[in-house]
């Protein structure tokens, strides 16, 4: 079989680079697959992207010419960059669109997005938890979120029905990630990062609110493994239903093209913060063992901007089609010595910098 070609956005972030380094470690993966990787930078085309063996393609998530051109050309797009940069989801579909099935063999090509779960937030900012959960097999549901909501505006693009028979599309949605990446780049996460460094800043553990807003969870690996089992999977689609279907029945995709990927308890972002408390407790950053819950109007004072959205809304959402329909089986379950680690981490950072 002709090797597939691969053209990945966001191959040096902190999703991007964990999947790749576990994809190319796959034995199969180097006659299945070639690459083809967008990066900003001849440094990290030559420190990150050529010792992998991919092909980088020099350029930004603006140049759109590039990114239309280098889609057409592919058979598969992995996009693991800004899930909300539109221009380029565009430039992507136009170019999957125009690309030619005339070459014997070619398949309908593939899109794989990375969206977020912060598509289901409310404007909780802290003060309330939520009993609503999303389930990604319940298309229904789904239809009811807004175009204004966070990434909205860029999934429905990748879900609009025209692209049914031209292109399968899937989102891949993930709650808040935590855990350090394996790859060759960004091996952070965002939001429990951007907790401890704001609580390392005021010398105290800091919340949104009250800190009763309530997030879905992923280890980076577990997410970056099933990005692999839905590729793996994707390529077993049949062009043709008569064809007949690996699991008997056609993967979700297209209008039903989300997929969450969760593992375990949910968490409150307070018990994030209560956790940081106890850590700097322990190591002396400060004794008193408490959390500074910042009211709305102090928000612009103490945190970086767009954090109430990021810390302080509610995300709940289940996996229900990665593990019944794939059988993706997330493995990491330490959550709370993550967050003991990430605090060390930063604060040895910190005191190298210090004169």
């Amino acid at each position: 079989m002709t090797a597939l070609r691969v053209f990945v956005l966001g191959a040096t972030g902190y999703i991007g680079s964990t999947f790749l380094d576990l994809l190319l470690k796959k034995e199969d993966t180097a006659r299945s697959y070639t690459f083809r990787a967008l990066v900003r930078s001849q440094d990290k085309a030559d420190q990150l992207i050529r010792p992998q063996g991919i092909e980088p393609v020099l350029g930004s998530l603006d140049d759109v010419a590039i990114i239309e051109d280098e889609a057409a050309n592919a058979d598969i797009v992995i996009n693991l960059a800004d899930a909300d940069h539109l221009t380029s989801v565009q430039a992507i579909i136009r170019g999957l669109s125009r690309r030619p099935r005339s070459e014997e063999g070619r398949r309908r090509p593939i899109l794989i997005h990375t969206s977020g779960t912060g598509v289901l937030l409310d404007g909780a900012n802290g003060q309330f938890a939520s009993n609503t959960i999303y389930y990604d097999n319940d298309v229904a549901q789904l239809n009811t979120l807004e175009i204004s909501q966070l990434h909205r505006v860029v999934d429905v693009e990748i879900i609009n029905p025209a692209l049914v028979g031209v292109i399968d599309t899937y989102i891949v949605a993930p709650p808040t990630i935590w855990g350090f990446g394996t790859g060759r780049g960004n091996n952070n996460s965002i939001q429990i990062p951007a907790l401890v460094a704001n609580s390392l800043k005021h010398g105290q553990a800091m919340q949104i609110g009250k800190g009763l807003n309530i997030w879905s969870k992923v280890h980076v690996i577990d997410l970056a493994h099933f990005y692999i089992s839905l590729l793996e999977r994707a390529v077993q689609e049949p062009q043709d239903a008569d064809e007949g279907y690996p699991l008997g029945y056609p993967l979700p995709k297209n209008e039903d093209a989300y997929y969450f990927v969760q593992e375990g308890d949910d968490f409150a972002y307070g018990d994030v913060a209560k956790e940081v408390a106890k850590v700097f407790q322990r190591i002396g950053i400060n004794d008193s063992g408490t959390v500074n819950g910042t009211a709305p109007e102090e928000e612009t004072t103490y945190w970086p901007e767009g954090s109430n959205v990021l810390l302080g809304g509610n995300s709940r959402s289940r996996a229900v089609k990665a593990t019944e329909i794939l059988g993706w089986e997330p493995k990491y379950t330490d959550f709370i010595g993550y967050i003991d680690e990430e605090i060390h981490r930063q604060k040895n950072l910190l005191d190298s910098k210090k004169p």
